[in-house]
């Protein structure tokens, strides 16, 4: 008689599977407050408004201080964006690994052929509800990613802006030495 066998089922919940992979982005976010870190804050402009990261149209006509300072607002407001961008990637991680748990867990429960329980597991309200919070993360994560990609754009365009203004305050200083030798 061969010995016998445990069946223990090692099976995680749905609950239990979506609070597992919630406190594991917890934990990470508690472990840089430990070090000390700080997550980015959306930078306020002089005014104490929030920097909505959108150049004015004349800033071509800047003084070279009010480029310094857009241009830092720029840079704080890039760096937001990136923090916030790489919260929405695990965010979006986090939510395809509970839409394959949520789907595994489903597709166990039903019966019938592959192509039944695959069926009957998409058409479940669990899954669409995981598949929507999918979706909607990925979105999120998309259109962050779209705006931290532009306000890097704008920052090099300020950092070019920045360098043309100096390059024309160095020329004309050597024109008026040249005119002062003459």
């Amino acid at each position: 008689m061969p010995p016998k066998t445990s069946s223990t089922d090692f099976t995680v919940s749905l609950d239990e599977g979506e609070a597992l992979y919630t406190g594991a982005a917890n934990r990470a976010l508690s472990r840089i407050e430990e070090l000390g870190l700080e997550i980015p804050h959306r930078p306020v402009d002089s005014d104490g408004k929030p920097f909505d990261g959108r150049l004015p149209s004349n800033v071509a006509d800047f003084t070279t201080r009010e480029l310094a300072n857009i241009y830092t607002l720029m840079c704080n407001y890039a760096d937001y964006l990136e923090n916030l961008c790489t919260v929405a990637r695990t965010e979006t991680v986090n939510a395809d690994r509970r839409l394959k748990l949520t789907k595994s867990l489903i597709r166990k429960s039903k019966e019938g052929t592959a192509q039944d329980k695959e069926d009957q597991s998409i058409c479940d309200v669990r899954y669409i509800e995981a598949d929507v919070a999918y979706v909607e993360s990925d979105t999120y994560r998309e259109l962050l990613e779209g705006l931290a990609k532009a306000a890097s754009r704008d920052r090099a365009l300020l950092s070019r802006l920045i360098e043309t203004k100096k390059m024309d305050l160095e020329n004309k200083r050597r024109d008026g030495n040249v005119r002062t030798y003459r």
